[in-house]
C-alpha cells in the first residue's frame, strides 16, 4: 500500500511518480505494475524501475514515456487510495531484499525544445513557445482581462436563453436590446485586447528569430587579424544592433552619415550590419580603410542570405509592402528587443543616438580631439568647428556667424517648417540671453567624404553639466565647391545625448537660423517591421 503519492507532471513525455511502498506488498505491487504496463502499450517499450534503498527512506518507481492513461491505471493498481500502514514492522524484511541499479535517463534536446510552435487559440495560429512563454511572464492582467470580455460577451449575447432558468422570469424586449448592446461592447473590449496580445506576440517572435542570425565581429587588428564569429542571442547584454538592407546606391547615400559617428557607435557599444542584396562590397559604397582604421562598429554578416531571409520575413508580414529592394532596416537593444524599425527611408542616425543609442563610456570635457597627424583637411575642419563655436558661445557675431554658413536652405530644416515649425533667425539665437554662453566641446571627430564634403561631431557640455550632466552630441555638415575654397558650414544638429536618459528634442540649424523637434509622448503601438 502506498504511503505518500507525489506526482509531477511536465507536459512532456517524461513524468515521474514517487511512491512509499509498504514492504509486505513490494513484490506484488511490481508484478501488477509491470503487467499492466506491457497490457496496456502492447509493443511500445515502456521502461519501470523500481528503486529500493533503506526502510527509512522513500522508494522511487520511476516511469519513462508514459501517458495520462497508464498514470491513471499504475495509481489505480496501486490500491493508491487505501489507508497508509506503518513501515516500522518490515525493516528486517526490506534489508533482505536487494535493491535494483537504477537506470539513468537521458534527456534529448529536441524532446524540449522551447522554441517548438504551439497553437495558440486566441491567436488561431501557431506560436513559438519561448514567445508565449515571454509573454505570460511579462503580462500578468491582460490574459485575464481577455477571459472576462470573452466571458461577460457570450454571457450577454446568450441572456435570453438563460434568463427564465436564473431569475425565473422572460425576458423583456428592453432587457434583451440591453444585454445585447453590452454584449457587443464587450465582444469589441475582446477584439482589441487579443489583438493587442497578438500583436505582442507578433513582436516577440520576431525579436526571438532574430537570435539566430550570425555576425562576423570587429577585431584590433594590431592585436589579433582573426574574427570571431558570434549569433545576436550572444551578443546579449554586450551589444546594441543595427542592421540595415540594401543595394550599392542605397549604402551610398547613407554611409558618409554612419561613418561620421563612427566613434559614436563604438561608445554606445553598437554595431551596425550591412546587409547588401546586390553583391556589392564595402569598397563600392566608398569605403575608406585609411579613415576607418579597425571599423570597430561594423560587423559583417557570416551568413548574408540567412539575413536576407530574416528581412524577407519581416517585410512579407507588412500589408502593402510590394517592392523588395527598399531600404529596410532594424534596431534592437542590449536585451535584444526591437527599439526601432523602418521601410523605404534611411534612419535618422542622430535621433536614433538620442533616444535609444545613449554612450555607455565615460565623456568628460578635457577629451581631446581624434584628428589623424596626417589628414591637413581634417584640421581644417576642426579649426572651422572651433570657429563656429567661439561665435555661438562667446561673441555672438552675427555677420560672423552668416560668413560661416552657405547660402543654402536645407531640407532638414525644410520639412520642419513645412510641417508648422517654428525658426527662430540668428537674431534671436544670438542673443546674451539665448545663446549657450560659455558651453565647451570635447572628443571631436572629423570624417572628410570628399575633397568637397565633410563632416565633424562633438560632445557639447553645458555650463555646470558635471559627469553626470546633460551633455549633447553635435554634428556639423561642411561643403564646398572646389578643393581651393574654403569650408562652409551646411547643417549643424545637436541632441541630448547622455547616459541613462533620452533625448526630449533636437535642434536643426541652416544660415536662416534654428528650427526644435521635442519629441511627442510615447503611444503603444506596433508599427515598424518588427512591432
Amino acid at each position: 500500500r502506498l504511503h505518500e503519492v507525489v506526482l509531477l507532471y511536465n507536459r512532456a513525455e517524461h513524468c515521474t511518480i514517487e511512491l512509499s511502498i509498504c514492504v509486505n506488498d513490494i513484490t506484488s505491487t511490481f508484478c501488477q505494475l509491470q503487467f499492466m504496463t506491457a497490457k496496456q502499450h502492447g509493443e511500445r517499450i515502456t521502461t519501470i524501475h523500481l528503486h529500493i534503498m533503506t526502510s527509512s527512506t522513500r522508494r522511487p518507481l520511476r516511469l519513462q514515456n508514459t501517458t495520462l492513461l497508464l498514470l491513471s491505471l499504475l495509481l489505480a493498481s496501486s490500491n493508491a487510495f487505501t489507508s497508509p500502514q506503518t513501515l516500522s514492522s518490515s525493516r528486517n524484511e526490506a534489508a533482505r531484499i536487494s535493491s535494483t541499479k537504477p537506470t539513468t535517463t537521458r534527456l534529448y534536446a529536441n524532446q524540449f525544445d522551447i522554441t517548438k510552435p504551439t497553437f495558440d487559440l486566441l491567436s488561431f495560429r501557431q506560436i513559438r513557445s519561448d514567445a508565449l512563454l515571454r509573454y505570460n511572464s511579462l503580462n500578468q492582467s491582460e490574459p485575464l482581462r481577455i477571459n472576462l470580455f470573452l466571458l461577460l460577451t457570450v454571457s450577454l449575447l446568450g441572456y435570453p436563453l438563460w434568463c427564465e432558468s436564473v431569475t425565473g422570469e422572460l425576458p423583456t424586449a428592453l432587457s434583451s436590446v440591453g444585454a445585447a448592446a453590452a454584449g457587443v461592447g464587450c465582444g469589441a473590449l475582446f477584439n482589441r485586447e487579443r489583438s493587442r496580445r497578438s500583436n505582442q506576440l507578433n513582436r516577440m517572435e520576431k525579436e526571438l528569430n532574430a537570435e539566430s542570425l550570425e555576425v562576423k565581429l570587429p577585431v584590433n587588428k594590431a592585436i589579433t587579424s582573426m574574427r570571431p564569429t558570434a549569433t545576436l542571442k550572444q551578443l546579449k547584454s554586450k551589444r546594441r544592433i543595427v542592421a540595415l538592407r540594401g543595394n550599392k546606391d542605397q549604402f551610398t547615400e547613407v554611409m558618409d552619415m554612419l561613418c561620421s559617428l563612427r566613434r559614436r557607435f563604438v561608445q554606445s557599444q553598437t554595431l551596425l550590419v550591412l546587409v547588401p542584396t546586390d553583391g556589392s562590397t564595402k569598397e563600392e559604397w566608398g569605403w575608406d580603410d585609411k579613415q576607418m582604421g579597425d571599423s570597430l562598429w561594423l560587423a559583417d554578416a557570416t551568413n548574408i542570405g540567412q539575413f536576407l531571409d530574416y528581412f524577407q520575413e519581416l517585410l512579407g508580414s507588412d500589408e502593402g509592402v510590394s517592392n523588395d529592394n527598399e531600404l529596410a532596416w532594424f534596431a534592437l537593444n542590449f536585451k535584444g528587443r526591437s527599439i526601432a524599425s523602418g521601410l523605404g527611408e534611411a534612419p535618422k542616425i542622430l535621433e536614433l543616438m538620442g533616444q535609444q543609442l545613449q554612450p555607455m563610456e565615460l565623456i568628460d570635457d578635457t577629451d581631446a580631439a581624434v584628428v589623424p597627424a596626417d589628414m591637413p583637411v581634417a584640421n581644417e575642419i576642426l579649426e572651422c568647428q572651433k570657429k563656429f563655436y567661439n561665435v555661438l558661445t562667446s561673441t555672438g557675431d552675427l555677420e560672423a556667424m552668416k560668413a560661416i554658413f552657405t547660402d543654402g536652405k536645407m531640407q532638414e530644416v525644410n520639412e520642419v517648417i513645412g510641417a508648422g515649425g517654428r525658426i527662430d533667425g540668428w537674431v534671436e539665437c544670438l542673443k546674451p540671453d539665448a545663446r549657450p554662453a560659455n558651453m565647451v566641446i570635447a572628443d571631436q571627430d572629423i570624417f572628410v567624404s570628399s575633397p568637397t564634403l565633410a563632416y565633424s561631431t562633438c560632445v557639447e557640455f553645458p555650463p555646470n553639466a558635471g559627469i553626470d550632466g546633460a551633455t549633447l552630441l553635435a554634428s556639423q555638415r561642411w561643403v564646398r565647391e572646389t578643393a581651393n575654397d574654403e569650408w562652409k558650414l551646411e547643417l549643424h544638429q545637436t541632441i541630448p545625448w547622455a547616459a541613462g536618459t533620452r533625448a526630449g528634442g533636437t535642434l536643426r540649424c541652416d544660415c536662416r537660423g534654428c528650427v526644435a523637434l521635442t519629441s511627442s509622448q510615447e503611444k503603444r503601438t506596433f508599427g515598424g517591421l518588427i512591432g
